[in-house]
């Protein structure tokens, strides 16, 4: 079998970076996954079941408080009277006038020996004399311990270093303190210290060595999410239910998720909500974001430390959101929120034909999402009508495809689910970025659902101290290393569902990339024509995604115990034009051929 690469480019496109998005919505343990907060809980607002299942008897669940110490002998109670936090506090209050000890625990910290763990909480109390303490048990012995001095019959914030001497995989917390009289307990907080920006740093770590170039914040929760709750000092933040259950603790608000796509090198993409909202609210998010500190909203950006303006400059309207009310109400919002900052781009939600005849004059990008992935078929024709809908309604404009959502399912739950963590899962989402390569004239941005845990979805899968990678993540990791700019025309007889291939030329005229997915169980031997790059250097770098088990199973996955079964493998091969390489059974592979400086100069004419 062979390939001929030709002298022609496949479209006047660009393949975007873009294309290599991620995605974080609140939904269950996503975001708390990645940030660095280790009490669940924290406001005792109390734990809420997720409407969502995997392995429901086995699925992750946040460890709830309990009492502890010589519990007969005090009364707990979530007291709604002047809480400090959201709707109650817990109130603990000691029955016998004899010395003992009470409290309240919670189970599951993970410690590392010699870490530090900087612990808050709010107390007050009556009729008190003695300290709070708070320490950290592991292994049935104290490892670490503070005593909290001084508390007042009024709310006060009070913090502690904990170094544990050892360390545990399931230690407890417990905050404690000696009778009689009463202690109240809100808003209660451990963290390492070496955290980024309050983000888990081996999350941080692994996101920015699969160097997504934009994430997006969004989800079904946006069209109920208020924004404003969740700016400011966190310590005044209310947790909050969302459409998939559980109780979001409001750690991580816009503020600190566009500060984590700084962090990681990506650019923010948030959506705003539509529902119940008018063009002016929208207006006034884009306002506290991007606006000088002489507008009313830059100012309170300024008042909460932030003066220094953020400069988003991507921007959907409404999370899956359609119909006639959205189609005509969408031009205000753009007009509303470009009255704040020209400079912005904006994105539609579900792009219906009437959406694009009446707002696509206002749009830069309009914005399906495409779960089910694996029909390439249909997720072909889905692109191409949306492309001839945009030629026939605003063909003066350059609107292009953004593709806020994508994976080979969305709605499937419960075991089915386990699909989304194998191998054959990332050899699909593979093929898809193929498709999208080759549509690059019209797809500039592709998201894949979602960056983490999410119940199997998320590429990176987050533990309480650790943490590790799907095979999906590895592939993903290949198409934002070892992509080039402009897709090259093949010429290949090979059905794509055996060997799907895409070519592309770097924008120096330095490199062409390969990629190649090979989803069969057999080797497919390949001789490649590159005869147009007569200068191409003999030696050729590849990188693979493979089952290093090599068993051959569609269905093999990586997990705690073995995290990286299935990984990206880098080798190097010599060759002579033309060259002849066997492509692996279930693999994802990215070779690059660097073209010498005659080539070059020949290439750049053409493109």
């Amino acid at each position: 079998m062979s390939v001929r690469v030709l002298s022609e480019r496949l479209n006047d496109g660009e393949i975007s970076p873009f294309q290599c998005g991620q995605f974080i919505e609140f939904l269950c343990d996503l975001v708390p996954g990645m940030y660095s907060e280790m009490v669940y809980d924290n406001s005792f607002e109390g734990l809420l079941p997720y409407k969502r299942e995997f392995i429901r008897q086995k699925d992750f669940r946040e460890e709830p408080w309990y009492p502890s110490g010589a519990v007969h002998r005090g009364e707990y109670k979530l007291d709604s009277e002047n809480p400090f936090n959201g709707k109650v506090s817990l109130r603990i209050e000691a029955l016998s006038n004899g010395s003992c000890t009470l409290g309240i625990s919670q189970d599951g910290m993970y410690l590392r020996r010699g870490q530090t763990y900087l612990f808050s909480c709010f107390l007050r109390q009556e009729g008190m004399s003695g300290p709070v303490i708070v320490s950290l048990v592991g292994n049935s012995k104290s490892c670490a311990q503070q005593r909290l001095t001084n508390v007042k019959d009024r709310w006060g914030k009070f913090t502690a270093r904990l170094i544990p001497v050892s360390s545990c995989e399931n230690a407890t917390l417990r905050i404690q303190f000696q009778s009689p009289r009463t202690l109240w307990i809100d808003k209660v907080s451990l963290m390492p210290k070496d955290n980024v920006g309050g983000w888990r740093r081996d999350v941080v770590r692994a996101v920015r060595a699969l160097r997504p170039s934009i994430i997006r914040f969004g989800g079904s929760t946006v069209e109920s999410y208020e924004w404003m709750e969740g700016i400011g000092d966190p310590d005044l933040r209310v947790p909050f239910t969302t459409v998939w259950g559980g109780l979001e603790p409001n750690n991580v608000g816009l503020e600190e998720f566009v500060e984590f796509c700084r962090t990681v090198g990506s650019e923010p993409l948030i959506c705003v909500r539509y529902t119940d909202k008018t063009p002016q609210d929208a207006a006034n998010q884009v306002e506290y974001f991007n606006g000088p500190v002489n507008t009313p909203f830059g100012r309170r950006r300024a008042a909460k430390g932030h003066p220094k303006m953020y400069g988003i400059k991507y921007w959907q309207i409404g999370n899956e959101v359609e119909g006639p009310q959205y189609e005509r109400d969408l031009p205000a919002f753009c007009e509303a929120m470009r009255n704040v900052d020209p400079k912005i781009r904006l994105l539609s939600s579900y792009p219906t034909r009437e959406l694009i005849r009446n707002a696509g004059a206002y749009l830069d990008y309009v914005c399906p999402h495409q779960y089910g992935c694996d029909n390439l078929e249909l997720v072909e024709d889905h692109i191409q009508r949306i492309s001839r809908d945009l030629k026939e309604f605003v063909p003066k404009r350059k609107v292009k495809i953004a593709v806020t959502e994508w994976n080979t399912t969305g709605g499937d739950w419960g075991l089915g689910r386990n699909s989304l963590w194998t191998l054959e899962n990332a050899l699909l989402c593979a093929r898809y970025h193929n498709v999208i390569q080759r549509h690059c004239d019209i797809v500039e941005i592709a998201i894949r659902s979602n960056l983490t845990n999410s119940f199997c979805s998320g590429i990176i899968q987050t533990r309480r101290g650790n943490l590790f990678k799907t095979p999906t993540y590895y592939v993903q990791q290949l198409y934002s290393h070892h992509s080039g700019l402009w897709p090259l025309r093949i010429e290949s007889k090979i059905p794509s569902d055996r060997l799907d291939i895409s070519v592309s030329i770097s924008g120096s005229g330095r490199k062409v990339h390969l990629l190649a997915v090979n989803t069969s169980l057999e080797e497919i031997p390949v001789k490649f024509d590159f005869s147009i790059f007569n200068g191409i250097r003999d030696k050729i770098d590849i990188w693979t995604v493979i089952d290093t088990e090599s068993k051959g199973e569609r269905d093999a996955v990586n997990n705690l115990e073995d995290p990286q079964r299935i990984r990206t493998i880098k080798s190097r091969i010599a060759v002579k034009i033309p060259f002849e390489y066997m492509f692996e059974p279930l693999t994802v592979n990215a070779l690059e051929c660097q073209l010498t400086k005659a080539v070059r100069e020949i290439f750049r004419r053409i493109v």
